[in-house]
């Protein structure tokens, strides 16, 4: 029987162990993309018999009186692939050193949407956010984060998905690649209204992975939030003469907005004196809610009148005292 043949079998039937094993795997672990290249050295410090078992079922790759042997496949496609490299002698035993191979593959679509919803969602009542991640892997090195977009561009994350062990636990041994979906549960508020959200898909694969973590986002879920009338004026305006009264309002739809003075109702005034000091009572109302609002308006006088005023008035009293003493002199 040849050496090689010898050395296979007992490789397969008799795994004793060396009471020393020099190998060395380089590198230890690899992190490959599905259908990308992927190689692995298995170095001794002396010549001896070696060989490489890709996985189980596979040929193994032998080699005699090497120091090293390299481990190599073009095209990686064995979700579940655990190459090994062995060292075994002619008196039996052997060492092994196991190669760990990570196949990822990025997902295909990542994607938003409302769980059991559709259209603007109203402030204050409670929704749900479906985050849908489609054929990835491996998945227990996902991570899932929301965010919000606000209407002036600045992102905020509300909620990143933390590992979760089972999900890791029942993988181990299921390494393709699955769908997998998310929720964020939230209730809107005024200020969410023109918001945008989305959520991104991150495969965290280490220090061996790609570096930066790959991340893919969905598309942006445009919102648009039904609120009550909010008003934005104070409890005091000071006003000029001659100026309008007004006080903002906001609310999602539009809101009515009723003035009143002294419990009748009115316009608001355009062009205030100071007898349109006092208080008003604004109502406002939407199909939402609606909200009351009193403001205590104070008209302040022109000072550029009353300057003009002062002036005509001290003109007209030079123009008489001068007028008495030339009439005196004469």
């Amino acid at each position: 029987m040849h050496t090689l043949s010898l050395l296979l079998i007992l490789h397969l039937l008799k795994p004793g162990v060396c009471e020393s094993c020099s190998l060395v795997v380089s590198p230890a672990g690899l992190v490959v993309k599905y259908g990308a290249p992927a190689s692995a050295n298995c170095t001794s410090d002396t010549v001896t018999s070696m060989g490489w078992e890709p996985s189980l079922g596979e040929s193994p790759l032998f080699g005699t009186e090497v120091k090293e042997l390299t481990w190599r496949v073009d095209s990686l496609t064995d979700w579940n692939i655990t190459p090994q490299c062995f060292e075994i002698s002619e008196v039996g035993g052997q060492c092994a050193r196991v190669l760990k191979v990570t196949v990822y593959k990025l997902p295909d679509r990542v994607s938003i949407r409302y769980v059991n919803h559709s259209g603007p969602v109203v402030e204050g009542h409670q929704y749900s956010l479906h985050c849908l991640v489609q054929n990835t892997a491996p998945i227990e090195h996902l991570r899932v984060t929301f965010f919000k977009v606000s209407t002036n561009g600045e992102r905020t994350v509300l909620y990143t998905q933390p590992l979760n062990n089972d999900i890791q636990q029942l993988n181990n041994d299921m390494r393709q690649p699955v769908n997998e979906s998310y929720s964020l549960q939230f209730s809107p508020t005024s200020v969410d209204d023109g918001a945008q959200w989305f959520c991104s898909a991150m495969l965290d694969l280490g220090p061996e992975g790609p570096r930066p973590p790959a991340v893919m986002e969905s598309d942006r879920l445009n919102t648009t939030v039904h609120f009550a009338p909010e008003f934005s004026c104070s409890a005091k305006l000071e006003v000029r003469a001659g100026e309008g009264l007004t006080c903002e309002v906001r609310g999602n739809p539009l809101p009515s907005v009723t003035w009143l003075r002294d419990g009748q109702i009115l316009t608001p005034p355009t062009h205030l004196s100071r007898e349109d000091a006092g208080n008003y009572t604004l109502m406002a109302l939407n199909r939402i809610g609606r909200a009351n609002h009193t403001v205590e308006v104070e008209v302040l006088h022109d000072r550029a009148a009353r300057g003009a005023s002062c002036q005509a008035a001290g003109s007209a009293t030079v123009a008489v005292l001068l007028h008495q003493l030339i009439h005196w002199l004469y």
